[in-house]
């Protein structure tokens, strides 16, 4: 999620890890283009965004639920 502040903006992991700088509003692709270059996924997914940390990546590659092979 993108969590929004006194005119600044973060993206936030579903575990609740944070990037760790924030950006004005008018810096928002350089947030997303900073956060994929640290590793994050930001993905549409059935029509919402998710904004996945590096950890929690990681943790989803080599844990794959849902599958059937």
């Amino acid at each position: 999620m993108i969590e929004k502040h006194a005119g600044l903006q973060q993206i936030v992991c579903d575990c609740g890890i944070s990037q760790p700088r924030t950006y004005q509003s008018d810096e928002f692709d350089v947030m997303v283009s900073d956060a994929r270059a640290a590793g994050w996924s930001i993905q549409r997914v059935a029509g919402e965004w998710t904004h996945t940390c590096p950890d929690c990546r990681e943790s989803t590659r080599s844990n794959p639920q849902g599958r059937l092979l």
